[in-house]
């Protein structure tokens, strides 16, 4: 009788560990994203976007094929002064690709994508797999994410030729997918990383224990199975830092200071470790992906300083 009761007990306590398990694997492949209509009345509230401005710039939408069988939904954006470059068949076309964070969608780039516009750079916005308009597949926090990107990159050269000033943008995972992008694509002039994380199993050790209050073992390595199984990948294998590490463009690292949810310590990593070509702005009174909103002016004069040191 003990015996079946042990027995009980271990097969209740295998499945407790499978389903906290599966249950975090979820929160990694299938977040709840926001919807675009709610992203974009809460960007509006927020003031990263301003109506009138957004309405004023010249924006074709379209759809590019991402080498995994689904569409991403993208913009290209124009105003009046980034128009100019085209009049210029010889110059170099300057554009700015931007990508968003977990859970978001192209509206939460347009605070960026004003700035870019000011300095007469050309937008492309886009949405990631299973985020916005693009198709539904697994969110891998940038390990697919970064071959998506160079897919972009791939239009943007098939569009406009070869001679491109490409910058990238990123803030929270999509910090994290330009940085990985690095390690698989050399063509990027510049790069941008607001509020990145450095690895993906340290993001998610640091929020095991400061959001959920459980040890990261035995949970995280079923986890990392069930992902693997699930979505082909190994959540040791996204590690933006490599990417940071390896390139030899100019990254600015940026994170707020009081970002607890992607530890501002993970960019003075990142920032240490890269041996040149790179600059830090730590953003006071800002937590995760606040970094522009508390601190506009500011956070334009750094990245109008970065680009005219190694973008123009």
């Amino acid at each position: 009788m003990i015996g079946y009761v042990i027995l009980f007990i271990l097969l209740a306590l295998v499945i407790l560990l499978f389903a906290a398990s599966w249950i975090l694997s979820n929160i990694i492949l299938k977040p709840k994203v926001v919807t675009p209509d709610k992203l974009y009345q809460r960007e509006v509230e927020l003031g990263r976007l301003t109506e009138k401005i957004y309405q004023s710039w010249e924006k074709e939408d379209f759809y590019i094929r991402s080498r995994y069988g689904y569409d991403l939904s993208c913009q290209l954006i124009n105003n009046d002064l980034s128009k100019e470059q085209f009049l210029d068949p010889e110059g170099r076309l300057k554009i700015a690709v931007i990508c968003h964070g977990y859970t978001c969608g192209k509206y939460s780039s347009m605070v960026y994508a004003n700035m870019f516009l000011k300095k007469g750079i050309t937008v492309l916005t886009y949405d990631h797999r299973n985020h916005g308009f693009s198709g539904k597949a697994h969110t891998s926090m940038g390990y697919y994410e970064k071959f998506d990107l160079q897919t972009v990159l791939d239009w943007c050269f098939s569009e406009f030729g070869t001679n491109l000033a490409i910058v990238t943008h990123g803030e929270s995972m999509g910090a994290a997918t330009v940085l990985a992008h690095h390690a698989i694509d050399g063509r990027v002039r510049c790069t941008i990383a607001d509020c990145a994380y450095s690895s993906l199993e340290s993001l998610i050790r640091h929020q095991l224990k400061k959001y959920y209050h459980i040890p990261a073992f035995p949970f995280l390595p079923v986890a990392k199975l069930i992902i693997r199984l699930r979505a082909g990948f190994w959540v040791g294998d996204v590690v933006p830092m490599e990417g940071a590490v390896q390139s030899h463009a100019p990254i600015l690292f940026i994170h707020g200071l009081e970002d607890d949810y992607v530890p501002c310590y993970m960019s003075q990593t990142m920032y240490d470790a890269k041996p040149d070509k790179k600059e830090l702005y730590l953003a006071p009174n800002a937590k995760h992906a606040q970094s522009c909103e508390k601190n506009t002016a500011e956070y334009e004069l750094v990245l109008e300083r970065f680009l005219d040191k190694y973008y123009y």
